[in-house]
Parts: structure tokens; sequence; C-alpha cells
């Protein structure tokens, strides 16, 4: 071989090892460690749970799930309607959740990837817990893992902490467990709504036509105009996905002097709802005041109609009207600024200006 050569292949060598050398080095995930599953036994029982806790940070509990026949409820919310599509997406998760890395040991080190006991203010994973006659561990939840897949957990009371192969959408708030949505009625169904204010003021529009795009606001003080179509047509859309900001029973709430809001759709259901605004007990600004809603469903009938019986036709509408009160009765719901004061319009607030 000649000198050149030689030197030729030495370089080539010499590359190759510095290739092989800046390479990075296996993972866990790589390496010859085995995967475990986080929480053995969960995907065996997890159609059979009826209990599960979420505790943040100081221990505060943030809900607590409950199963009632058929449906999921929220303890600390009155046993209100849980979110079960985003609770049976967590389940899921967790239980098909596989521990690709050890992690930590160290006590002193937890805080760094958020699996410090939890009865520390400043904790920043959740707790999630089941009921003793699962025997499932409860697992503390931490951060997500930063340039890479997955999310670090540690078993209470177990010091090796984890890597797991997944990212677990869990709530920090309460109301985010709650099924949120109120009721949606859109309001290309709609074909008449009134208002009504506590001192006799009323607002009421309708459609001559349900092909209609646009309501017609009845009784408008003669020489006066509508200020526009679309605040004449706001209204008619406010219980399209309402959804909750909070919800209690509705015996909690005080409702004395509500402002009465009517929606009639044309397959003839009708939704009543009563609305008060009310100021916090610890606050003097208008800005501080709550808006409450409490809403019944029924079909609308003239004098006429509830002397006979109910034609099949209005039998869709019972059923509607039936599943809307399975739903609503009995709860007051929190609902956004906005929502409350489209559906409190007062006839100053549809016309022009007198001036103008």
């Amino acid at each position: 071989m000649s000198r050149k050569h030689f030197s030729w292949l030495l370089f080539v060598t010499f590359v190759v090892a510095m290739l092989v050398l800046m390479l990075p080095s296996k993972t866990g995930q790589e390496s010859g460690f085995e995967k475990t599953v986080l929480l053995p036994g969960l995907e065996q029982q997890v159609n059979d749970l009826s209990w599960i806790r979420f505790t943040g940070p100081g221990s505060d509990v943030i809900a607590t799930l409950e199963r009632k026949d058929d449906r999921w409820i929220v303890a600390e919310a009155s046993g209100y309607l849980a979110d079960w599509e985003k609770l049976k997406s967590l389940l899921s998760d967790m239980a098909l959740a596989e521990v690709i890395e050890p992690k930590t040991a160290n006590p002193a080190y937890y805080d760094r990837l958020g699996v410090e006991d939890i009865d520390a203010a400043d904790a920043t994973g959740l707790l999630v817990e089941f009921a003793d006659s699962s025997s499932l561990p409860a697992v503390i939840i931490g951060k997500s893992a930063q340039g890479r897949e997955g999310q670090y957990a540690r078993l209470q009371g177990q010091s090796q902490s984890a890597l797991i192969n997944r990212t677990l959408d869990l709530p920090r708030e309460r109301v985010d467990w709650l099924d949120r949505e109120i009721i949606d009625i859109s309001d290309a169904e709609v074909v008449e709504y009134e208002v009504t204010h506590p001192d006799g003021g009323r607002v009421m529009a309708g459609k001559v036509s349900a092909d209609d795009e646009n309501f017609s606001l009845q009784d408008i003080p003669e020489g006066r105009e509508v200020v526009s179509e679309w605040a004449v047509n706001a209204p008619a859309n406010t219980l399209a996905s309402l959804n909750l900001e909070e919800v209690v029973a509705e015996e909690q709430i005080d409702w004395t002097d509500p402002v009465q809001f009517r929606l009639l759709t044309a397959d003839g259901l009708q939704i009543e709802a009563d609305l008060v605004a009310r100021t916090l007990a610890d606050a003097d600004e208008a800005a501080d005041q709550q808006h409450w809603i409490r809403l019944r469903a029924g079909i609308y009938t003239t004098a006429v109609d509830k002397a006979v019986e109910v034609e099949e036709a209005d039998q869709e509408a019972l059923q509607r009207a039936s599943k809307i009160n399975d739903r609503v009765q009995g709860w007051a719901y929190r609902i956004p600024k906005y929502r409350y004061e489209s559906m409190s319009k007062r006839m100053a607030d549809m016309l022009k200006s007198e001036e103008s």
C-alpha cells in the first residue's frame, strides 16, 4: 500500500471515529430497559371504576368524580354532571401509559420533574387517587418532558420517579371537569323571542316565516327605527352553545325580580329562562356581579291546543323538551356577562336615539 493511500485510510478512520463519538447515547427507551405499565390492573378494571379524585398543590381537592347509575358526577359541584368524554380519554391514556425510563429517586430533585408530594403549597404536580376497593395506587403526575415525548410521574409512597410515554390531559380547575354545555338552540331554529323586565318593560321579535333571515321587532314606537338588524337578531342566538362558568342548586340563588326570557323554535319547542345579576358579598362594583340563569323547556300551546291531545308531530318537541329538563331542572348556572346582557335587552337598546 502506498504512503498516500495509507494516509487517506487513516483520515477516513478518524472521521468515522469522530462521527461515532458525536452520536447521542441511547436513552432508557432505546437501551435494555424494559418498559412497564404505569398502573398495572387499571386497563382490566377501567370500566368498573366508580370513584376517582384529583388533588392539587396544598392538598386542595380539585374534583371528586363518582359514578351514579349511568352517569359520572362531580361531588364538589353539588353532584352535577361530569365531562364524561374528558374522563374517558384520561382513563384510556392512564391505562395504556408505560414507564419508558426510570428517573430520580432522590426527593431533593422531585420538584424538577413536578413529582414532589402535593401537600406542599408550591408543588406543581397533581395527585390522582382511585377507590380503595380498586387496589390501584395513587399517582402523582408531574411536568411534561421537554424536547421529547412523555410526562413525569411517581407512584405515591414510592421513591422512584419515571418518564411515561404519554402526556395526560389533567384540568386544574373544577369547572373544567364539569359537562359545561347547558343548552344549544341555534338561531336558525328560532322563530320568536320575548324579553320581559320586572318593571313591565318588554321586547318581542319574530319571523313572519321560518325561512326569513331577520327578526322583526314588534311594537316599535311611532317615528323610531331599529338601530340595526344585528341588534334585533342577536338575542335569538343567546342559547346557542351556552356554556356554564359555575353551577349550583337553584335554591342557592335569590330569584327575586328576574328578567324573563322566552324563546320559541319552528318545531314548537319553547324555552323559558329567569335571569338575575347578583353582586358578590364582598364586592362593591357592578363589575363584580355574577349573572345567573335557570331554564325550563316545554312546547308552545294555545288555549285551543291545551283542550286537545298533543298531535303526533309535537311528540319530537316534547321529547326534546323532556331531555333538556332532565339536564337543567333544579340547577342555576352562572353565565358570561355578554350572554346575560343579550337576553335582557330593552326596547331602547334596539332603537336609534331620538336625536338621530
